[in-house]
C-alpha cells in the first residue's frame, strides 16, 4: 500500500512538474520543454524556412498605450502592432515579394467567373487555449463582422459590389465563399481577416469591436497569431507570451516561434526611447526610430542597423471637411467660415502647393524620406500611378490660385495676411501628436503657410486624443498624421469609400458629401469587381487622379523603414510594409 502511494505521488509530482515546464516562458530551451512532448505539432502544419534556438524575451517601445486587444478594433498603429502577432489569417501576405500565400488555408481555388472561392483549411490546427480551428470560426467570423451594429474596421472592406460575403461551410475544413462580383483583391482581402475564436465570443452579444479591451483577462481571449496576450500593465507595459499550439514550424520541424516573450513598452518620449537602447533595455528601434537617432547609430559598435527604403507610411495633411452637426451639441463640427474654406478646392490646392516637401525630407527625415505624390507610395510597385505629380511646392501657383477664387492680401512683403472673400483673415490650426518628427513637420509647414499669410497655430496632442478628435468629436481645422497604407486597394476601401470608417478629412458619410466623392465610391467598388489587372490598375489610376486634383488629402512624405536592433538577435528581416521590424517574427532568435 505505501508503495502503491509513494508511486502515486510520485506520477503526481512528476504530472505537476510537466505543468510547471508547460506554464514556464523562462525557458532557455523549449525544445526540450514538456511542451513538445505534450502538445503533438498540426498535422498540416506550415513549414517556415527558418533555423534557431529557443528561449529568451525580445523588448520593443510602443509610442503609448494601445487602445484594444481586439484586431477589428484597432484603428491605430499601436494596437494593430500587438494584435497583429496574437492573430492568423486564412491567407498571408508576404512583405518580400508583395504576394500572397497560404495561411490557415492549405490551398484555394477559384471557379472559372471569379464568383467563387473553395477554401481547403489546414487540419489539426487549434486556438491558443487548445480549441480546435474548424470552418465554424471562420463563419461566425464573417458573421459577426457582418453584423448590422458593427462598425468594426473590416466591415467596409469585405463589401464586395456593395454586398457582403456568402461564407458556406462544406465540411469542418472547407467552405465556399461566393463573391456578387468578381473580387480582383480578394486573396488579399482574406489575407487580413483575423480568425476569431467562436467558443469565446458566440455570448458575446455587443458588436464585436467592444469584445476584448485593455480589461479582458487574458485567459478570456485566444488567437491563432504565434503569441498570446499574457498581462497587461496599464500605463507601462504589456507581455506577449509564445502561443503553445502555433501551427508553423522551422526546417527541422520544430514549433515556432522561438521566442518565450515580447515585452512591449509604453515610452512616448523618443529620447528616453534612444537612451534604453543605448543601455540595451530595448532590442529593436523601428516605427519610433527618429532618421536623426538611426544616422547616429550607423556604424556604432553594437549595433546592427538596416534602411528598408521607402515605406507605405506617409505623412499627411488634410482639412476637416465635415459638414454635418454635433449630434451632442447640435452646432457645425466646424466653424462655418473655415468650413466654406475648406471646401473650397481651389484653397486646398493652394495649401499643398505652398509646402515644400523637399525640405521637409532634408531637414526633418535627414534624407530617409520620398516625396510623395499620391496615396500610394512608388514602393508599391503594383499599384502606385507614378504619373501623378498632384499641386507639388510652387508658391507662385499657390499665390494664384488663391487670387483666382478671390482670396487677397493686404500689408507689406514679410508680413501679408491671407484675406478671404469677405475680407476675413485666414487663420487655422494644426492638430498632430505629441511627436517629434511630426511636431518639426507640422513647424515646417506652419512656416509654409505663413509665407503665404495664414496665420498657423500648432496643437500637439497624444496620439489617442488625436484620432478622438478626428474621428469622433472631429473638432479641429487641420491635421498632419502619419498613416500606414496597406498594398492592395481593396484594402483601402474604409479610407476611400465616402462611408468609411477611416475617411478621415469626413468619416462615415450617409451619402457622398460631393460629386468627386461619389465618383470615388464608383471606382473603388468598380475596382473590386475586376479580375484584369490591367483594368483594376485604370480604375485606380482614375481615383489617385481624383484625390490629385481635389487634394481633400495632401500627401506629404512617404518616410524610409529605419531599424536598428541589438546584435543578439538573429533572423530579424525588416520588411518595408506594416509591421517593419517586426515582420515574420516567429522565425526570429537570440543568442547569449
Amino acid at each position: 500500500m505505501i508503495n502503491k502511494v509513494l508511486i502515486l505521488s510520485s506520477l503526481l509530482s512528476l504530472f505537476a512538474f510537466g505543468l510547471i515546464l508547460l506554464t514556464s516562458h523562462c525557458s532557455t530551451d523549449r525544445e526540450q520543454s514538456l511542451t513538445r512532448a505534450l502538445l503533438p505539432l498540426p498535422e498540416e502544419a506550415k513549414t517556415i524556412d527558418a533555423a534557431g534556438h529557443f528561449g529568451g524575451q525580445l523588448r520593443y517601445a510602443l509610442a503609448g498605450e494601445p487602445e484594444t486587444f481586439n484586431y477589428v478594433a484597432a484603428i491605430e498603429v499601436r494596437s494593430r502592432t500587438v494584435v497583429g502577432l496574437t492573430t492568423a489569417s486564412l491567407l498571408e501576405f508576404n512583405p518580400g515579394d508583395q504576394r500572397v500565400a497560404d495561411g490557415l488555408a492549405k490551398s484555394w481555388e477559384f471557379s472559372p467567373d471569379g464568383k467563387e472561392l473553395r477554401i481547403q483549411l489546414r487540419q489539426g490546427i487549434r486556438f491558443s487555449d487548445g480549441e480546435p480551428l474548424t470552418a465554424d470560426d471562420v463563419l461566425f467570423t464573417f458573421e459577426r463582422l457582418y453584423d448590422e451594429e458593427s462598425s468594426n474596421v473590416l466591415k467596409d472592406a469585405l463589401m464586395v459590389g456593395g454586398e457582403p460575403l456568402q461564407v458556406e461551410k462544406v465540411s469542418d475544413f472547407e467552405i465556399v465563399i461566393r463573391f456578387s462580383k468578381p473580387h480582383g483583391g480578394a486573396e488579399y482581402l482574406l489575407s487580413n481577416i483575423p480568425i476569431l475564436p467562436k467558443h469565446l465570443l458566440k455570448d458575446h452579444i455587443k458588436p464585436i469591436e467592444q469584445a476584448w479591451t485593455l480589461d479582458t483577462p487574458p485567459e478570456d481571449m485566444a488567437g491563432l497569431g504565434p503569441f498570446v496576450i499574457a498581462e497587461h500593465f496599464p500605463g507601462r507595459r504589456t507581455v506577449l507570451r509564445y502561443n503553445p499550439h502555433y501551427w508553423k514550424v522551422d526546417s527541422e520541424g520544430r514549433r515556432l516561434p522561438y521566442l518565450d516573450e515580447i515585452v512591449f513598452e509604453f515610452i512616448e518620449d523618443r529620447d528616453t526611447q534612444l537612451l534604453r537602447f543605448k543601455a540595451k533595455e530595448l532590442d529593436i528601434l523601428d516605427q519610433l526610430l527618429r532618421p536623426d537617432d538611426f544616422q547616429m547609430l550607423v556604424g556604432s559598435v553594437g549595433v546592427s542597423t538596416e534602411d528598408v527604403g521607402p515605406s507605405a507610411n506617409l505623412m499627411g495633411f488634410w482639412c476637416n471637411l465635415n459638414q454635418g452637426l454635433n449630434p451632442e451639441t447640435n452646432k457645425p463640427f466646424l466653424d462655418p467660415v473655415k468650413s466654406e474654406w475648406f471646401q473650397n478646392r481651389g484653397f486646398r490646392q493652394a495649401l499643398s502647393c505652398s509646402i515644400n516637401r523637399a525640405d521637409i525630407v532634408r531637414n526633418v527625415y535627414t534624407g530617409y524620406a520620398s516625396l510623395a505624390t499620391t496615396l500610394i507610395p512608388a514602393s508599391n510597385r503594383n499599384w502606385h500611378a507614378a504619373n501623378i505629380d498632384g499641386f507639388q511646392f510652387d508658391p507662385a501657383k499657390a499665390r494664384q490660385l488663391l487670387s483666382s477664387t478671390g482670396f487677397s492680401w493686404k500689408g507689406g512683403h514679410g508680413s501679408e495676411t491671407l484675406l478671404d472673400p469677405a475680407g476675413r483673415a485666414v487663420e487655422l490650426e494644426i492638430l498632430t501628436r505629441t511627436d517629434d518628427v511630426a511636431g518639426r513637420t507640422a513647424a515646417m509647414i506652419q512656416q509654409d503657410l505663413e509665407a503665404l499669410g495664414i496665420a498657423v497655430s500648432i496643437r500637439q496632442e497624444e496620439m489617442r486624443a488625436v484620432i478622438g478628435q478626428i474621428m469622433r468629436a472631429r473638432d479641429y481645422d487641420t491635421a498632419l498624421m502619419n498613416m500606414d497604407f496597406p498594398i492592395e486597394p481593396s484594402d483601402i476601401m474604409n479610407v476611400l469609400s465616402s462611408g468609411g470608417a477611416m475617411h478621415v478629412w469626413n468619416p462615415l458619410q450617409v451619402r457622398p458629401a460631393s460629386d468627386w466623392e461619389a465618383r470615388i465610391d464608383e471606382l473603388m467598388l468598380l475596382q473590386g469587381t475586376l479580375l484584369d489587372r490591367d483594368r483594376r490598375y485604370d480604375a485606380f489610376h482614375e481615383v489617385q487622379e481624383i484625390l490629385a486634383l481635389e487634394v481633400p488629402f495632401i500627401p506629404i512624405v512617404n518616410r524610409n523603414i529605419l531599424v536598428a536592433w541589438q546584435p543578439h538577435i538573429k533572423n530579424l528581416r525588416p520588411a518595408s510594409v506594416f509591421p517593419y521590424g517586426l515582420s515574420e517574427i516567429w522565425a526570429v532568435y537570440l543568442v547569449p
